[in-house]
């Protein structure tokens, strides 16, 4: 028995976040229980109507619908799971006689029309305002559950209650997060989620399209990367920091270029975002965006230059060198030297300084 029971466990426990595994579990206390049906509903304890379920065996859906909509109120056997408390049990031949069963519409007609009689079930679940139930039904021609039956069901039950009320637990931090992820996609600020190794669990929209076109951050790998070295030793110690494990956690700002700041924020490993990434702390990174590029086109049009030169033009002009162009356009020194002499000769500038004059009057205006 407690072999069976390790197992089962252990796909319970995993199904906390696994799906697969929890109706796997669910599916093995069936197979050991002789069951031919687990359903596993959740119950509105006001109305006392069915809000979810599924089983492991494809029920027409025609009947499941019919007893969910119809009979599940008035099924006999549902006061006495909703009495029960979280721990309990219901086997229903200890609380029903064999004539009390046969005048019964559930056991008379409803279950052997689908081929099930014998009920158990049990309540995993309570969070005030719904019930959470897994019932193991036999097929009509097997006996009654037995006292063995209630006994390996007792040695199964702290697991089953503990890993579904975890599973709840983490099914309602999964939806908050979802619900936070979608805020954070409607902000105008960047937003990234990173672990301790700077890999990136989650972006907000403005955060993936800032990045498709930062000259100062990228994406390589999975991870944020600062195309600076000086930045990306400072970007890793200030996520290093957010996401300490204890109390000394601490948030950090970080200016990777001359236009972008970031907040480097502690996520504590038990908020809804860090839960869905297996409960570790994790940093939350948001910064402005600002387009360096965002003058390119006046300049473009006013100085008839190209798209290339443009961008050259503003960097020069906001104080970066040639060097710096090169490296953040992937592009030798060289070829931006070539692109600066077409700047001079289109614009009629002589020296570099009146060529930065030239660009920042047209920038104000």
């Amino acid at each position: 028995m407690q072999d069976h029971v390790d197992h089962i466990a252990s796909l319970l426990y995993e199904g906390i976040l696994s799906p697969s595994d929890w109706r796997a579990g669910l599916d093995t206390i069936r197979n050991c229980m002789q069951g031919g049906l687990f359903y596993h509903f959740a119950v509105d304890k006001s109305s006392l109507t069915i809000v979810s379920s599924h089983q492991n065996v494809e029920v027409p859906a025609d009947k499941v619908r019919d007893y969910e909509l119809h009979h599940a109120r008035d099924d006999e056997r549902m006061p006495i799971v909703m009495g029960l408390a979280v721990g309990e049990m219901m086997f229903d031949h200890e609380h029903f006689s064999a004539r009390e069963l046969s005048n019964s519409f559930i056991y008379s007609d409803w279950l052997p029309s689908i081929g099930y009689r014998h009920t158990m079930s049990l309540p995993l679940h309570d969070d005030g305002t719904t019930r959470e139930f897994l019932s193991i039904i036999r097929p009509s021609d097997h006996h009654a559950y037995s006292t063995d039956d209630r006994r390996f069901m007792e040695h199964l039950l702290p697991h089953l209650s503990r890993a579904a009320r975890m599973r709840s637990q983490s099914t309602r931090l999964a939806d908050q997060a979802a619900l936070g992820t979608a805020a954070l996609d409607a902000l105008p600020q960047c937003v990234a989620l990173l672990d301790t190794h700077l890999r990136i669990r989650y972006l907000n929209d403005a955060a993936r399209h800032a990045l498709d076109k930062s000259p100062y951050l990228a994406v390589r790998h999975g991870q944020l990367y600062c195309k600076y070295p000086q930045a990306q030793e400072r970007l890793c110690a200030s996520v290093a920091a957010a996401c300490r494990q204890d109390d000394t956690a601490r948030a950090g700002i970080l200016q990777c270029a001359p236009d972008t700041t970031i907040h480097v924020l502690p996520l504590k490993a038990n908020h809804p975002l860090a839960v869905l990434q297996l409960a570790q702390p994790h940093s939350l990174l948001v910064w402005a965006h600002h387009n360096p590029w965002q003058h390119t086109e006046p300049l473009r049009v006013a100085l008839g230059l190209t798209d290339t030169e443009a961008r050259l033009a503003l960097a020069l002009a906001t104080g970066k060198s040639l060097k710096d162009f090169a490296v953040t356009q992937g592009c030798s020194w060289h070829t931006a030297r070539t692109h600066a002499r077409n700047l001079l000769r289109k614009t009629g500038c002589h020296r570099q300084a009146e060529l930065v004059h030239l660009v920042q009057s047209l920038i104000q205006h």
